[in-house]
């Protein structure tokens, strides 16, 4: 049961009131009759110190999604994360820890450089407002290669049924070994709802993966719109006995781009069609669900459809503990960055809870045009901010970056600056 907050919004109307001197309502109607000044000043006073202190109370901790895998370095980062303030990678069965399991952020760039040589390293891209997790990690996975999907040898890939045309291997474009299957759409299918492929694939058992594995696979779109809608996964022992999956974001749970996307599927999901025979899974399916509607959404002359490296991973089950933005807390246990209501509740410790309300009676005072206790409390605000660092220092991690060397024109992944 989550808890709630002990500093409710009223009590901190109270105290700064005290702070400044009984002036609360030169704070509420203003020189131009603004009743939002006061929130404004406090919400304000909550951003600039957690912006300046890691608090113990503005720690979260949730499950990493999807599990920790080897090999796959791209999770989904919580919206509330405070800047880059990730604190660890746990695992929920905590005595499989190794003593030199630790985790480390490095730049998104080296992190592209070093992720298959090196493990412990963890970053955060920065893709306008989209934040993406990506982590490097040594994990004892079970991963199982459905199809390479790189070569039409072990069978051909025919289309599922959507009159979907020029299936054919493309060794110029592909994420994964040395090619991609590559399709089109057929310019004269304009009622069909699904676009994609079909073929037996080895026979394999599905069952390990049931409970808590994910199906992934490399899918390119010729051009995203919102005429494409969800892209699906069928396997099964043949193509009337199958689970099939749907989601309509990419493995991060970014929305679909143009080009490659890193498609992930988790089978607890699954629908079953039929009676697959779990032991003997041999067909696979993989198909794009688009807009029948409207004539600009059809997608009828994309030529670049494509899939790549059909796999099943499990992963082990972490938890990700960060520093949240969000430290208001309403009735329902909601968390907002911001104060909305007067039942609003700061997340915080009594000595957190001292330093915000100090920032927010300096900024109270400005207000005022006092600049004497404005003085005053920002010289208090430093003292208490400097004490609270000393005895509680951050836990996020410090990022770190690899020390070229240029001698050798070679990297020595062991040296590291911060």
């Amino acid at each position: 049961m989550p808890t709630r907050g002990t500093y409710a919004y009223s009590q901190i109307q109270r105290d700064l009131n005290s702070k400044i001197h009984g002036r609360r309502t030169n704070l509420i109607s203003g020189d131009t009759g603004d009743t939002n000044i006061e929130r404004d000043l406090i919400n304000s006073a909550v951003r600039q110190a957690i912006s300046d202190i890691d608090f113990r109370g503005n720690i979260r901790e949730v499950v990493l999604t999807p599990n920790l895998m080897d090999n796959q370095f791209d999770y989904v980062l919580p919206t509330d994360v405070k800047a880059d303030k990730i604190i660890d990678f746990r695992p929920q069965n905590t005595d499989s820890r190794g003593e030199f399991e630790t985790y480390d952020p490095v730049p998104p760039e080296e992190f592209d450089r070093r992720k298959k040589i090196e493990k412990g390293i963890y970053t955060i891209l920065n893709d306008d407002l989209n934040r993406t997790l990506r982590v490097s990690a040594d994990i004892q996975d079970e991963t199982l290669v459905v199809s390479e999907m790189e070569d039409t040898s072990w069978g051909t890939w025919d289309s599922d049924g959507v009159n979907d045309s020029d299936v054919k291997v493309d060794n110029n474009d592909f994420i994964q070994g040395n090619g991609a299957i590559r399709f089109q759409t057929d310019t004269t299918d304009s009622t069909d709802s699904t676009v994609g492929i079909q073929d037996s694939v080895a026979t394999f058992d599905i069952s390990p993966y049931l409970g808590r594995g994910s199906a992934f696979v490399y899918g390119k779109l010729t051009t995203y719109d919102t005429g494409i809608h969800q892209v699906s996964v069928r396997l099964g022992s043949d193509s009337n006995n199958y689970y099939q999956v749907s989601d309509s974001n990419q493995n991060d749970c970014s929305p679909f781009q143009t080009g490659w996307n890193l498609i992930r599927w988790d089978l607890v999901n699954r629908t079953t069609v039929g009676t697959p025979v779990d032991t003997a899974i041999d067909y696979a399916a993989l198909f794009w669900s688009r807009d029948t509607t409207t004539a600009a959404l059809l997608h009828l002359n994309d030529t670049d459809w494509a899939f790549d490296y059909l796999t099943l991973k499990k992963g082990k089950y972490y938890n990700l503990p960060y520093y949240t933005r969000n430290v208001w807390q309403d009735t329902a246990f909601g968390l907002a960055e911001n104060s909305a209501n007067d039942s609003s509740a700061l997340m915080v410790q009594n000595d957190e809870y001292e330093i915000i309300l100090t920032k927010a009676a300096e900024l109270a005072s400005n207000y005022l045009r006092d600049e004497k206790d404005e003085s005053k409390y920002a010289i208090d605000y430093k003292r208490l901010k400097d004490a609270y660092l000393l005895t509680h220092p951050s836990q996020a991690g410090v990022m770190t970056t690899t020390r070229y060397v240029f001698a050798s024109s070679e990297i020595r992944p062991n040296e590291r600056d911060s």
